[in-house]
C-alpha cells in the first residue's frame, strides 16, 4: 500500500483515504472510520482551527447561561460554572423535556464539535445529555444525545416539530455511570457522530448548513430530579 495509508481500527486492514474525506468505510469489516487529519489531502477540515475550547474553569469568556430558570418544562434548571465543572441541576415537570443553550458568537457550517460530560443524579434510562448544532432559533436545530442505558439518538426539530435521523440505537461505546464524550463532524449535508471515540451512526440532511451550537438535557420522567457535568466543549471549524 502506499506510505499514506493506515489501518482500521476495528480489523487491522489497511486502508487508503480518498482525497479529503474525513471519514471513510472499511470495505472489509464496512465499518466507518476517521481519515487522521494529516493523511487528509488538502482536507478543509485539516485547516479548521478551533474557535472555542472551553473547560468551565469561569463563564468570562463565553459567557454560557448560568443562574436559575423555571417553566412548564422544569421547575427550575439551575446551572452553575465552577471547579472546571458547567452544572445543570433540574426537576422535570413535565415528561419528555429539553432544556437547551447556546453560543451567540459561532456561527459555523462544515465543523468538529465535541463535548464531555458525567450524569451524575437520576436514573440511567431516564434523562439524558447531548449536544445542540446548526442552531436557527428555539424551534429549529439538530440534536445529538445519548443516555447511561447505552442508547443514542439524532433527531431534528423544525418549526417546534421532532423528525428522527437516527432512532434511539442501543451502543455498548457508553461508560455508564463515567464520563463520555460525544462529537459530531459535519461536512456539507453529512454527519458523523461520535461516543467515546468510536463511530456510532452517520446521516445526511440539508436544512441547516449554517447555525450555532450548544448543549441540552432531556428529561423523561415527571418529578425526578436530575442533574449532569459537562466538562468541556471544543469546537472546530474554519476560521
Amino acid at each position: 500500500m502506499a506510505d499514506h495509508s493506515f489501518q482500521c481500527p476495528s480489523c487491522g486492514a489497511p486502508l487508503l483515504p480518498r482525497g479529503s474525506a474525513a471519514v471513510i468505510r472499511c470495505t472489509h469489516c464496512h465499518t466507518s472510520v476517521i481519515v487522521p487529519e494529516e493523511l487528509r489531502q488538502n482536507a478543509s477540515a485539516a485547516q479548521w482551527s478551533t474557535l472555542l475550547f472551553d473547560n468551565f474553569t469561569s463563564n468570562d469568556d463565553n459567557y454560557w447561561l448560568v443562574g436559575s430558570q423555571s417553566s412548564e418544562y422544569f421547575d427550575p434548571v439551575n446551572r452553575v460554572i465552577a471547579d472546571g465543572r458547567y452544572r445543570w441541576e433540574a426537576k422535570v415537570s413535565r415528561a419528555n423535556s429539553i432544556s437547551k443553550v447556546w453560543l451567540s458568537d459561532f456561527r459555523v457550517s462544515d465543523l468538529h464539535l465535541c463535548a464531555k460530560s458525567k450524569h451524575i443524579i437520576g436514573s440511567r434510562g431516564n434523562s439524558g445529555w447531548g449536544m445542540i448544532f446548526g442552531v436557527q432559533d428555539n424551534q429549529n436545530y439538530y440534536w445529538f444525545r445519548m443516555t447511561d442505558s447505552k442508547y443514542f439518538a439524532v433527531s431534528v426539530a423544525e418549526h417546534g416539530q421532532w423528525r428522527d435521523l437516527i432512532a434511539w440505537t442501543r451502543t455498548d461505546t457508553v461508560k455508564p455511570n463515567g464520563v463520555n464524550q460525544l462529537e459530531v463532524i459535519a461536512r456539507e449535508a453529512h454527519f458523523a457522530f461520535l461516543i467515546n471515540g468510536q463511530i456510532v451512526s452517520e446521516a445526511n440532511d440539508e436544512r441547516y448548513k449554517k447555525g450555532l451550537v450548544g448543549l441540552a438535557i432531556e428529561g423523561y420522567s415527571q418529578g425526578e430530579k436530575i442533574v449532569f457535568d459537562f466538562l468541556d466543549f471544543t469546537l472546530r471549524g474554519a476560521s
